[in-house]
């Protein structure tokens, strides 16, 4: 059963949460999308989809139950998605797993390893799987995953996060070589530095009000990035001309060091 009487592009937002991927959605959805939410927490995807439906319309926005370390669930999103809702237009990689605190490798069970690669790196091969087909039928599609700083460069403590994303760039990178001449725009996005959500945005707040820093506190979008902003960004990347595409792309907040992060 169709869920798109109206044949809306389609936007899948992969590892959806009130952060980058609500914005990234909310983003593509006033510019006339319909969003398809993926995502492994029912509640918040839940009030995710509310929160859209009230400010954009019913119908707008369906969430997806999907464990991104399970490749079964992940094909069955997909496949619902497209009977629901039609072929994805775009593509967006936005889940993550990491710690807040790191832990040294000998510390790092193999459990979390696996599993947070499996979400890191996995998903996106099994969920760029599911999309390509139909874009490559149609001749075009935009793939976007989402980097971070670990995605150029291991740091102590995250030794089950990093590798995951160094896959990803290099994901990106096949993806490119293999199906930008067939009409697919891949773009890896390193988000280089803290983005503005309930945990680390949640975490850094409170550290500025115990240490004093009410200049920080007073100028939060210059030292911390905006899911808003970023938003804009992946919206950038979808629009660009095919003459012109961008594969990767940093981004920071003003106040953020680049030099030490490269």
């Amino acid at each position: 059963m169709s869920h798109n009487p109206q044949n809306k592009p389609v936007v899948a937002v992969v590892g959806a949460g009130p952060g980058i991927g609500e914005a990234v959605a909310r983003r593509f959805i006033s510019s006339g999308f319909v969003a398809a939410l993926l995502a492994r927490t029912q509640d918040k995807l839940q009030l995710m989809t509310a929160g859209i439906s009230s400010d954009f319309g019913p119908g707008t926005a369906r969430y997806y139950l999907t464990d991104l370390t399970i490749e079964a669930q992940v094909l069955a999103s997909f496949s619902k998605i497209q009977q629901e809702l039609g072929n994805v237009e775009v593509m967006v990689y936005n889940a993550g797993a990491r710690r807040v605190n790191g832990r040294a490798i000998l510390d790092t069970s193999s459990e979390e390893f696996e599993s947070f690669t499996k979400i890191n790196l996995f998903g996106a091969f099994w969920a760029t799987k599911c999309v390509l087909p139909d874009m490559l039928a149609n001749e075009r599609g935009t793939i976007i995953f989402t980097g971070a700083t670990g995605s150029l460069r291991g740091s102590p403590g995250l030794s089950s996060f990093s590798p995951g994303k160094f896959g990803l760039r290099s994901l990106a990178q096949v993806v490119t070589r293999e199906y930008q001449s067939k009409g697919i725009h891949c773009a890896h996005l390193v988000v280089d530095g803290p983005v503005d959500g309930k945990l680390i945005g949640g975490v850094t707040r409170r550290k500025w009000e115990r240490e004093g820093e009410r200049e920080k506190l007073g100028q939060v979008e210059r030292y911390i990035m905006q899911p808003k902003d970023l938003a804009g960004i992946y919206w950038w990347l979808y629009e660009q001309p095919r003459s012109t595409w961008t594969h990767e792309l940093d981004v920071r907040a003003q106040k953020e060091g680049m030099f030490s992060k490269l």
